[in-house]
């Protein structure tokens, strides 16, 4: 009598205990998984397309953040150790779209296992080098090493012009657990180099003397360096976008003048050190940022002729980053640094920092920067923009106001288009200028004027500027370009000296054949003015390089510059090398 109703109830009670073991598996995998639901269909899709191609776009699905947290877990991970959410927590952002292709090998070469070299030698005996090599230690040690060279005997038939640039480092890389860094890197560098020719008048060194540019002397003056750095790294990373990182780095600097005329020689000497710290966290929001760092450095200078002593620079900023509507991506930063050098006691510098980059639809965004920002310069940074610098003045720290606007362009497959305007208003901008001697060397010389010498005041720099880059042909023929149009003035209204009104430069890649390899540059530059206020010559130069590879482990490469043989200066008095020839050979160990 009660079989049936004992039926039903069983039935009825199999139905709702089922259901609600779906239902808390369905709970379950939904929490388990961090991926939002993709329309299959569009995966199928992806499928199809296994490499990437310049300029093409995808618009991100309906509903679906373009720029999620989470995307993919990288297969080199460590498996069955951390949870579902610790894994998700250390991603770096990216997008759900194709994984990208193999890193783009220009030439048929293989992966480097050990080392890679370069080697070759050109006109006016001029070898060049560099080397690369890498080794692994352990699972969480790596050590690597590069080295730089090149030299030449000079490009000056009866005048010393020979140089050398050697510099090379070795960096050692250790995981101390699987959030925690720790880096080293330790570098020796050795250069050379002559100071351009002296003499009574104030012509260039390869017109005659009927021109009315005077005696030139025979005094040579050859400038040596010889320098140390070194730098450590430690970075815990909470995820990739958070965490503490600590950096401290150091360097030393001898610099010695050793010329034919007494009074010209002389020593140099600085030493520099850099700490600095930061602390970044996620917001609540997508892609939000919050970030302070804290910064000191000190230094001591010496020059050759004066005296100079400390500077400091010490910066306290608070950063936050946020994308706003998947479009406008804005970045605000605000500090104060406190600054002091040979010439002010003390200084104070605020430093704000505003961009903002708004897409308004694919392949069109407009970009807005405004920025201050202070700086003191280093012998060495001031020796790398003009190698004639005779360290006879002390330096002073610079302080840039600077706003820019931009557009950037996409408007078809593999061309990308920027152009935009900028303002700038430095003080204790640092120029070069070469003065008349206040009291001659010797008495049997009038030497007209002294090698180029740091000469501080305040500018402004108005610029218009542009490039291009397009692939004609993806792999197989690309070119880019850019340029720019300013006015550089000093705090009088005068001209910069040595700084052009108008530059372009270019550059084109060929490759016909898998394992060959054709490029080709120019650069144009006009409307300088040297630190008298006379116009210097306009000039256009063009290189050329080739590189074929004629195994896995082994090729062989060679290039061309200055091929129309153009007379030139970039620093006055001083005419830079004519067309040169190079030669060599890569091996990949």
């Amino acid at each position: 009598m009660y079989r049936p109703f004992l039926i039903l109830a069983l039935l009825f009670g199999s139905l709702f205990f089922t259901h609600e073991i779906n239902a808390r598996q369905a709970q379950t995998d939904t929490e388990q998984t961090l991926l939002p639901e993709i329309d299959p269909q569009d995966i199928e899709i992806r499928s199809q397309f296994q490499a990437r191609f310049p300029g093409l776009r995808r618009q991100p699905i309906l509903g679906f953040n373009p720029r999620p947290r989470v995307f993919q877990i990288d297969p080199n991970r460590i498996p069955f150790i951390e949870d579902h959410q610790t894994v998700a927590a250390n991603l770096p952002i990216g997008t759900l779209d194709r994984p990208e292709a193999p890193e783009y090998q220009r030439l048929g070469y293989a992966d480097p296992r050990y080392a890679f070299f370069r080697g070759g030698i050109g006109t006016y005996i001029s070898p060049e080098a560099d080397l690369f090599a890498v080794a692994r230690l352990s699972d969480k040690n790596w050590i690597s090493g590069s080295a730089n060279f090149e030299s030449s005997d000079g490009h000056i038939s009866n005048f010393p012009s020979s140089y050398r640039y050697f510099n090379t480092d070795i960096r050692s890389f250790n995981r101390l657990s699987k959030r925690t860094q720790l880096n080293f890197s330790a570098g020796f560098t050795s250069n050379f180099n002559h100071m351009p020719m002296l003499s009574s008048g104030f012509g260039q060194f390869f017109d005659n003397d009927e021109a009315g540019n005077g005696e030139f002397f025979d005094i040579d003056t050859r400038v040596s360096k010889t320098g140390f750095h070194g730098a450590a790294d430690f970075v815990f990373a909470q995820t990739s976008l958070s965490g503490v990182n600590v950096h401290i780095s150091g360097y030393g600097n001898d610099y010695s003048l050793d010329s034919s005329l007494n009074p010209l020689s002389g020593v140099a000497n600085e030493w520099g050190l850099n700490i600095a710290a930061g602390y970044s966290r996620l917001g609540n929001n997508i892609n939000e940022i919050h970030r302070l760092k804290i910064s000191s450095r000190i230094g001591d200078q010496h020059p050759v002729l004066d005296n100079a002593g400390v500077w400091t620079v010490s910066t306290i900023s608070a950063h936050y980053e946020r994308l706003f509507n998947y479009r406008t991506d804005v970045k605000v930063s605000l500090g104060a640094s406190g600054v002091t050098d040979a010439a002010d006691d003390f200084t104070f510098r605020f430093k704000p920092d505003i961009e903002i980059k708004h897409t308004f639809f694919t392949g069109f965004s407009m970009r807005g920067h405004a920025y201050g920002k202070e700086n003191h310069y280093s012998f060495a940074d001031v020796k790398n923009q003009n190698r004639f610098f005779d360290f006879s003045t002390p330096l002073r720290h610079q302080y840039q106001l600077k706003a820019l606007g931009e557009v950037l362009l996409e408007p078809f497959f593999g061309t990308k288009i920027i152009g935009g305007t900028s303002y700038q208003n430095i003080s204790n901008y640092l120029y070069f200028q070469r003065e008349i001697p206040a009291v001659q060397f010797h008495d049997d010389l009038e030497i007209a004027q002294r090698y180029f010498s740091a000469t501080f005041s305040d500018v402004t720099i108005f610029r218009i500027y542009g490039g291009i880059s397009q692939d004609l042909r993806p792999e197989v023929f690309w070119v880019s370009a850019d340029g720019h149009w300013q006015i550089p003035r000093l705090d009088g209204g005068d001209k910069i000296p040595f700084v052009e009104n108008l530059s372009i430069k270019g550059t084109a890649s060929f490759r016909p054949a898998s394992q060959v390899l054709l490029e080709g540059w120019g650069e144009f530059m006009s409307g300088r003015e040297n630190h008298r206020g006379d116009s210097m010559p306009t000039f256009f130069t063009l290189g050329a390089k080739f590189e074929v590879s004629l195994s896995e482990r082994f090729g062989v490469y060679g290039k061309m510059r200055n091929i129309l043989n153009e007379e030139y200066e970039i620093w006055s008095g001083y005419p830079e090398r004519g067309f040169q020839a190079f030669v060599g050979f890569n091996y990949i160990l």
